[in-house]
């Protein structure tokens, strides 16, 4: 369970800040909006998760890291807030909503649900947090989810929204039971795992709308992202291993230098192959660039992880390490046949342009 949560929670993490990011190099004012949204909510659950993820992989748990769980679910509280606020946005412009009664609502509950989680009575950062405030924080929360559902329900049928409002549903009825019964049941805290998948498939949709049709702008805009996420991974991998003061060899150290050659070099030189073909023939090298992505992305997830863990871990093996090894063997599996495949198609379509050219 602490493996697999660890995996999830990662993997949440990379896509949705991923895909936000790729969505600000869409040439659409809404996609720039839904971008930021998507930022927002990864690194906002950032926040919670990494220390989440930290307290599986040490051997003090989740009792050791009291303090950064709690902060971090008040970090998480805020920006969750602002991502409805800017998801308000979205739907005000999709459905042409421009009620100001409504935006005005949105901002009252927004307010009084931030001032509530400000509030000291809150004894965030302790083991003790309270539990009354932790239900008067989100009742504003909660009102303010339950519009946005109607809203979005009764405009399901404009672009962009039609499966939004059950999502934001399912968000809710995953997340209250955690809200009112988790101290006293532990285990009902799982429903945050189907209650962030929610929020992922919230991400996917707003992505798949506004990219719409794979082409070979898409594979640049991805290297570019993939060039700034390497960047970014470099910045954590010195922060990270400076706080915990390790100074070893790790696989967190090596993660951005291999998203930088395997995913920024590498598709911007597969970019600069095939940016002169139609794309209708572009269209033809999809399924193999899919297998790559998806064998990249889980090889990037499981470096993360063995490197956290290595850092955490204080030399104990506090989870399977065969199981860790056998899912990234597995990303390099698809990540091979992707790229064999991917070559594969290029060198079909370079003889199909050379048998034109010489016609």
């Amino acid at each position: 369970m602490k493996l697999g949560e660890s995996i999830f929670d990662i993997s949440y993490l990379v896509l949705v800040i991923s895909l936000g990011l790729r969505l600000i190099f869409e040439d659409n004012r809404q996609a720039k909006l839904f971008a930021i949204m998507a930022m927002i909510l990864g690194i906002g659950d950032s926040f919670h998760l990494i220390p989440r993820v930290i307290s599986h992989l040490s051997p003090g748990g989740l009792e050791a890291n009291v303090s950064a769980l709690s902060w971090g679910k008040f970090v998480t509280s805020i920006t969750m807030t602002i991502f409805y606020i800017l998801y308000y946005y979205f739907y005000r412009n999709q459905s042409k909503d421009y009620d100001n009664k409504k935006k005005f609502l949105v901002y009252i509950l927004a307010t009084i649900r931030i001032l509530l989680t400000l509030m000291p009575q809150n004894n965030w950062g302790s083991a003790n947090e309270s539990y009354a405030w932790g239900i008067y924080r989100n009742i504003p929360f909660l009102i303010l989810g339950i519009f946005l559902i109607i809203w979005s329900y009764r405009e399901k049928e404009k672009p962009g929204l039609k499966n939004m409002w059950w999502l934001i549903l399912l968000s809710f009825a995953f997340y209250i039971p955690v809200v009112l019964f988790a101290d006293k049941y532990p285990a009902i805290g799982a429903l945050m795992m189907p209650k962030t998948i929610a929020y992922l498939f919230i991400v996917i949709l707003g992505y798949k709308y506004f990219t719409k049709e794979f082409n070979k702008s898409s594979i640049l805009a991805l290297s570019i992202t993939l060039a700034i996420l390497g960047i970014f991974a470099g910045a954590f991998s010195r922060k990270f291993t400076k706080y915990y003061g390790f100074f070893d060899p790790t696989y967190l150290k090596l993660v951005h230098t291999h998203i930088l050659t395997l995913g920024f070099l590498t598709l911007l030189g597969i970019y600069l192959i095939v940016r002169n073909y139609d794309d209708e023939k572009i269209i033809e090298i999809s399924k193999a660039y899919y297998t790559y992505i998806i064998g990249f992305t889980i090889f990037i997830v499981t470096m993360i992880l063995k490197g956290i863990y290595t850092i955490v871990s204080d030399g104990k093996e506090t989870i399977s390490l065969s199981a860790i090894s056998g899912i990234s063997g597995l990303g390099h599996t698809i990540l091979t046949i992707g790229i064999i495949w991917l070559m594969y198609k290029i060198f079909k379509l370079e003889k199909e342009n050379l048998l034109l050219r010489r016609k």
